[in-house]
């Protein structure tokens, strides 16, 4: 998991860095869409973050226990008891993995990029 994790990393490290105002612009118009990012039962406001808060929740997922994992749900596999830790890492892995492509769309949007707009109308509006 480690190495992938600073591949996440990197990955969110070569975004842009976006002002205050340019978060809150692109929040407030996912709002009036009615658009969200499930994020299962953790508590992630994913359409405020930074990308420095991101890069704190990678870290605190990298270091969850089995225990605290299993108490925030998202769209792990189903727990394998006789795999425990294997179970662990890849749950990890695939948290990370979804806030990140989040992050990048959210990144998008923030850039105003009209084709990331067009996305977001596919994902929540188009049939």
């Amino acid at each position: 998991m480690k190495h992938n994790l600073e591949e996440y990393r990197k990955r969110i490290n070569s975004l842009p860095e976006h002002d205050r105002k340019s978060i809150d612009i692109a929040a407030e118009q996912l709002r009036m869409l009615q658009a969200s990012f499930n994020t299962g039962s953790m508590d992630v406001d994913l359409i405020n973050i930074t990308k420095t808060n991101l890069l704190d929740l990678f870290q605190e997922i990298d270091g969850y226990s089995l225990e605290e994992l299993r108490k925030t749900w998202m769209f792990e596999p189903p727990f394998d008891p006789a795999k425990p830790e294997e179970w662990l890492d890849h749950a990890k892995q695939v948290r990370i993995a979804y806030l990140t492509e989040q992050f990048e769309l959210l990144s998008r949007l923030r850039s105003d990029e009209p084709e990331a707009w067009d996305e977001i109308n596919e994902l929540f509006f188009d049939d």
